[in-house]
């Protein structure tokens, strides 16, 4: 009687269990109903961050510099009339990047300027002993989706040549 109990439960264990490990989990398959959502469930999967997919680095160079340099996922790229810098205390400052944007029709914001792989920009000016920048970009991924506006905000200290971010 005990040993029939006992099989009875292993044998629930067992069912459950191959049960259990046969079904796939819904993120890891393609299988709903719904195209559209089966696309998002793939492409979610696939998507970076906005920090993996556009990396930033600052330097506060021996010339009292700032050097932006963004690192771009393989499959994403930047906009450049998405990028925008802020300094505040308000002081004059010039930027400038060696950087070539290519020509791109794009779905969202029809024939634009892009960047892809490296950006970088070099920001001069007399900044004040503890300037902040604030820093506004715009990207998306080659499989459609985009970015909404990332928001960076640099604390320099003159001093020291010292950046951090906010």
């Amino acid at each position: 009687m005990i040993f029939k109990k006992l099989f009875r439960k292993l044998f629930h264990v067992f069912l459950f269990t191959v049960f259990f490990l046969s079904n796939p989990i819904l993120g890891e398959t393609e299988d709903t109903l719904n195209p559209s959502l089966n696309k998002l469930i793939k492409i979610s999967n696939e998507i970076k961050g906005p920090d993996e997919a556009f990396k930033l680095e600052v330097v506060y160079n021996e010339l009292n510099q700032i050097e932006l340099t963004w690192l771009i996922d393989n499959q994403c790229f930047l906009y450049k009339d998405k990028l925008e810098f802020y300094i505040s205390p308000e002081q004059n400052f010039s930027f400038r990047t060696k950087n070539i944007a290519v020509q791109q029709d794009d779905v969202y914001f029809g024939n634009v300027e892009v960047y892809y792989q490296e950006l970088n920009y070099v920001l001069t000016g007399d900044f004040s002993e503890e300037a902040i920048i604030d820093l506004v970009y715009q990207g998306c991924n080659e499989k459609g989706f985009c970015y909404p506006p990332i928001k960076k905000q640099i604390l320099l200290n003159k001093s020291t040549r010292g950046v951090s971010f906010n």
